[in-house]
């Protein structure tokens, strides 16, 4: 299983690393939200220094949704998905190798997009522990999420707009969570003991046990 899923992951990063869809798409799509907005709200005010970690989270989840559906919909080109189940694969393989590479591209996109929030509006994070770990755990819980509606609006021809109203109402609680944690290491009012990071925890752990659990039920049906 371990093999399998390093494997699938490898697969779809090296599709990525040669269709450069992130580089030429994703990335320039989150910087012109965090762009429009910056503008809308005046770069130089306190208004945007306060609003700028729930803005990066909003950008990241509309630019993962992008990497989401498009990892899904790779799979189901050719009934590629059906051939990884014939061969044997474990759906929970197929899970874990296209969780492990969406994250390392929204990881990828969230240092690229905290580095323009920091440059542009002039940001100053005081808890680099407490902003890594719950960016991990919320990257974790979006792909996670992702993944399951993601393989269950594939097969419709509305599929990619299905997606974001699927997906968004469910990720509330990682995107409150996620936001309230960046707010604290903003402040610098708390480190990793903060009570935001334990419910982003909670809910990044029940995602991550549903999606796991029920990827199999889906790719089937």
């Amino acid at each position: 299983m371990i093999r399998d899923t390093l494997v699938i992951a490898g697969k779809d990063l090296a599709i990525e690393r040669s269709s450069r869809v992130g580089v030429n798409q994703v990335i320039p799509f989150s910087l012109v939200i965090v762009l429009l907005f910056g503008f809308a709200l005046n770069t130089q005010s306190r208004i945007i220094r306060t609003f700028a970690p729930g803005l990066f989270w909003v950008a990241i989840v509309f630019a993962s949704l992008y990497l989401i559906t498009r990892s899904m919909g790779l799979e189901r080109d050719n009934a590629a998905i059906d051939g990884l189940l014939m061969l044997g694969v474990n759906p929970i393989s197929i899970f874990f190798g296209k969780l492990i590479a969406i994250c390392v591209m929204m990881l990828l996109l969230e240092i690229v997009e905290a580095g323009a929030i920091i440059v542009l509006f002039s940001v100053d994070f005081h808890s680099l522990a407490l902003i890594c770990i719950s960016a991990v755990i919320a990257t974790v819980g979006i792909g996670a999420v992702g993944l399951v509606y993601g393989g269950l609006a594939s097969d419709q021809r509305s599929g990619d707009s299905l997606v974001p109203l699927l997906v968004l109402p469910v990720l509330a609680p990682i995107i409150i969570g996620a936001t309230n944690c960046w707010s604290d290491a903003l402040l610098g009012h708390i480190s990793i003991g903060d009570p935001w990071l334990v419910v982003l925890s909670v809910f990044g752990v029940v995602f991550l046990s549903v999606g796991a659990s029920s990827f199999g039920a889906i790719l089937e049906d």
